[in-house]
């Protein structure tokens, strides 16, 4: 890393909306040839950080310089004739357009001639030689992978000129082998003098990519450290400012010979809300006291298959099986009926009711809430939410606040209370720690093993391969609506199970 003039340097930043301050007094630099990591637990600041580097935001206070001089940065095409540029989480494409076409469009011309699309092309192949970024710009944007379409979005930064990279939670929708083509393409850029602004909440791929660290919590500089001086607990201690013990995830194998099932599917089929089948025929088993987990690129059934195991969704063909006993897939009753408790994908939605209140959330999905004769007890309901809110850290300023209001941590930590608050047999739990910070990622994987140790089966959607290797006892690779293989997490890899969501099957890994 060089200690020349930096290429980016904030100086004393503050961003306010209205009486809350989402930026303090920040300061930060980013040198040529260096990964500089941005840390913080959701709402510490960093998207609002990141915002007016860009140009998003203006600053209330606070400068910006770019190679030593002080700049003014009004929005992102001012960004990026100056050498930022971002690569956002939702990446800004036009679908039917080629990356020679998406590029083109940022410029001033008018019309796509074939000259100047014959020196896009030239330029592009360039810059995929130059920094290892292997994709065809010939194709239309939609018929590309998600880990394609990321490499398109960091070609359009480069041939702006872009010197300042930021990477806004780059590997939440990659594959594992799409994740080591980043970071190789990363090397590369910083290679070459580039400086990144890498934002992630995956502490292990922060410790292996970046040079530097900076955390953030409530919109404040925490602390500052070299990479090679961290580890996971020092990290964790600047995010949430006290000694953290990092949980042990270790699980000890449940024996299931001579067991019953608590759920089993056989043959099952489904259709999406589209009425596209997406479930073509699956069939597995979960034994009381074990994790399986799911790993598929999103779109290949599994969260149909969760919602035919949950009752909230109807198949087209094949069986249920509760205790080995069929139920019909119509409708959620028998579910809930026979134990088993259900936490969506769709927290905000799905999960919840944002304008009811919490104590109104508390009974949903419950055939038999608390009543005195033929009416709601809303008193003992309010009781039983408040202990649970209390059990499971849920912050809110009391039962009677909406849930629109909570944040993604602490509305998931309440429906997680909600599911498990009755034992059941089974959860059906997907994408339970999507969008949360370390602690409270950390805090819902202890309470899912927690309930497997208590003898629940759980199915486990997670895009997390972190998450699925550390609490499945089994993990099942669906592609296409189908199982393309089942493996043990301590007899596989990563890689492996990526190549298998790829239709790769588990003889042909080896």
């Amino acid at each position: 890393m060089s200690t020349n003039v930096p290429l980016l340097e904030l100086k004393g930043i503050t961003k306010t909306f209205g009486s809350f301050t989402a930026n303090e007094d920040i300061n930060l630099t980013v040198y040529p040839g260096e990964v500089h990591a941005l840390l913080g637990e959701n709402g510490a600041g960093k998207s609002t950080l990141m915002n007016v580097i860009y140009g998003i935001y203006k600053p209330d206070r606070g400068s910006i310089h770019l190679n030593g001089k002080q700049v003014k940065i009004q929005s992102p095409k001012d960004a990026l004739r100056h050498g930022v540029g971002m690569v956002h989480q939702h990446f800004m494409l036009v679908n039917v357009f080629s990356a020679i076409e998406n590029i083109y469009l940022m410029g001033e011309e008018r019309g796509l001639s074939f000259i100047r699309k014959k020196d896009v092309e030239t330029k592009l192949e360039d810059l995929k030689s130059k920094y290892g970024i292997d994709v065809d710009i010939h194709s239309p944007v939609e018929q590309l992978s998600i880990g394609m379409q990321q490499k398109v979005e960091i070609l359009k930064l480069l041939y702006t000129g872009a010197d300042v990279l930021i990477f806004d939670e780059p590997t939440a929708v990659l594959l594992p082998q799409e994740c080591d083509g980043l970071f190789e393409i990363i090397e590369n850029l910083v290679n070459e003098g580039k400086g990144v602004i890498f934002i992630s909440h995956k502490l292990d791929e922060v410790l292996k990519i970046s040079n530097r660290i900076t955390v953030l919590t409530k919109g404040r500089v925490t602390g500052q450290i070299d990479t090679g001086d961290a580890d996971k607990e020092i990290i964790v201690r600047m995010m949430v400012g006290e000694d953290v013990e990092i949980p042990d995830l270790e699980k000890t194998h449940i024996k299931k010979e001579g067991k019953t099932p608590v759920l089993r599917v056989e043959n099952v089929q489904a259709k999406d809300d589209r009425g596209v089948k997406t479930l073509n025929g699956v069939s597995l088993s979960v034994y009381p006291g074990e994790v399986v987990g799911i790993a598929s690129v999103e779109g290949n059934g599994q969260t149909e298959l969760a919602e035919v195991m949950a009752g909230v969704r109807k198949a087209i063909q094949g069986k249920v099986m509760i205790e080995e006993q069929e139920v019909p897939t119509k409708s959620a009753k028998v579910f809930i009926d026979k134990s088993i408790a259900y936490v969506p994908a769709d927290r905000n939605y799905t999960g919840s009711v944002p304008d009811f209140p919490l104590y109104e959330n508390w009974i949903l999905r419950n055939r038999k809430p608390p009543k005195r004769g033929p009416l709601l007890d809303y008193r003992k309901i309010r009781v039983q939410a408040a202990s649970a809110m209390q059990d499971y850290d849920v912050r809110a300023r009391s039962i009677y606040d909406r849930s629109a209001n909570l944040s993604g941590g602490n509305l998931q930590k309440f429906i997680l209370a909600r599911a498990l608050g009755k034992r059941p047999k089974a959860l059906i739990c997907a994408y339970p720690t999507r969008g949360l910070d370390i602690k409270a990622t950390w805090f819902i994987r202890e309470k899912i093993l927690e309930a497997r140790k208590e003898g629940m089966g759980v199915l486990l959607l997670s895009g997390d391969f972190e998450e699925l290797f550390a609490l499945s006892d089994r993990i099942v690779v669906l592609y296409r609506g189908k199982v393309v293989g089942e493996v043990l997490p301590e007899e596989t890899s990563v890689r492996e199970v990526g190549m298998m969501m790829m239709g790769v099957t588990a003889d042909e890994t080896h």
